[in-house]
């Protein structure tokens, strides 16, 4: 990323914050670049509107294209364990400066931009349906059409499809799928169809809804997760499984890995318990960045009402007995790990019981 990229990027991070904190939310910020989110945001408790989700986790950048795959999965994976949505509020996509109520998606994650952002908060707080009706696909800018109202001002004019077709200049199976709410006209189409209507016909997008034809693969990506991608990890990975105790790897930080409590083999998403989830970290040989990565854990699990696990070396000079159990924080060595049996852990990570719920349903 350039030092111009970084500037913007920046920018937009600290307006994107404070847009949140003067709607009301409470945030956790996220101090480490090679995060796969920037902070996440929660609503307090006296905004009830359901409109937009009481958890988000949001990934700000200046460019939307330099979003990638993976990180994409990552977000989606851990939007879901804290029973969240994620969103990317973006300044630039392929080059241009991002549309105002417009919604852009890149790898299923809905994008916005802060102007949009802005708004869409203050019609959250007026208790009014955001004003998103634009959104980029394949082609172009797309307005969402309400079908009904579109369907039933057709009538009252007395047009038939065919010379409504006509006048927009599409054609009649465009229009069919109009009213079908199979596809949505361009931009352009839009501006015929508005002149000829003589009404408003956009109908808001629920940006946190998913389109009926999207790709999901973060059943893959779990498959993937499930695998660990160091010695450390696979030493950690074969004593929880000993254990029957899950852990899916993430690739970027802060946080390391989730441990799920499942007992049996994760096939997909569907099969994840988010309440029972724990945040972790596992130590390197940089104590320093180990250091403000362990306090970064600790305030993320507090945030989250998660518990968090962080494993040291055997070197380490920190006290290892996991006597370090807080109500959100437990520092276990992996030898701890090793000698620790099933309900002891289970204990030290206040999971007591949820083995045998799990048990009782396989």
């Amino acid at each position: 990323m350039s030092v111009k990229e970084e500037t913007h990027r920046n920018e937009l991070l600290n307006s994107a914050k404070l847009e949140f904190r003067n709607a009301g939310y409470t945030l956790s910020d996220n101090d480490i670049s090679s995060s796969s989110f920037d902070f996440i945001v929660k609503k307090k408790k006296e905004i009830q509107t359901p409109l937009i989700p009481k958890k988000m986790i949001i990934r700000v950048l200046a460019e939307l294209d330099l979003f990638k795959r993976h990180t994409s999965q990552e977000l989606q994976l851990i939007a879901k364990l804290i029973q969240g949505k994620p969103l990317l509020i973006a300044k630039f996509a392929t080059g241009k400066r991002i549309k105002p109520a417009t919604l852009y998606r890149r790898h299923n994650v809905p994008a916005i931009s802060l102007q949009t952002l802005k708004s869409f908060l203050q019609d959250e707080l007026s208790k009014k349906s955001p004003q998103i009706t634009k959104l980029t696909k394949r082609g172009g800018i797309f307005v969402n059409l309400s079908t009904s109202r579109f369907v039933e001002r057709r009538k009252q004019l007395e047009l038939d499809i065919s010379l409504l077709a006509e006048k927009i200049g599409v054609s009649r199976q465009s229009l069919y799928k109009y009213e079908r709410g199979k596809s949505s006209p361009k931009l352009d189409s839009y501006a015929r169809i508005l002149e000829i209507m003589g009404i408003d016909l956009e109908q808001p997008i629920n940006i946190f809804e998913k389109p009926k034809k999207s790709t999901d693969d973060l059943d893959f990506t779990i498959k993937e997760l499930c695998k660990p991608k160091s010695q450390r990890q696979k030493e950690i990975t074969g004593y929880l499984q000993e254990k029957e105790i899950r852990i899916l790897w993430l690739r970027q930080e802060p946080v390391d890995g989730i441990i799920v409590n499942e007992q049996r083999e994760i096939i997909d998403k569907r099969e994840i318990n988010p309440g029972n989830s724990i945040v972790t970290g596992v130590s390197s040989t940089n104590e320093e960045k180990d250091h403000d990565r362990l306090l970064l854990l600790n305030k993320l699990a507090r945030f989250l009402g998660k518990k968090a696990i962080w494993f040291e070396d055997e070197e380490s000079d920190k006290e290892s007995k996991f006597i370090k159990t807080t109500d959100f924080f437990t520092i276990l060595t992996i030898s701890d790990l090793e000698h620790m049996g099933n309900e002891e852990l289970l204990k030290s990570l206040k999971l007591s019981g949820t083995s045998q719920q799990t048990k009782s349903k396989r």
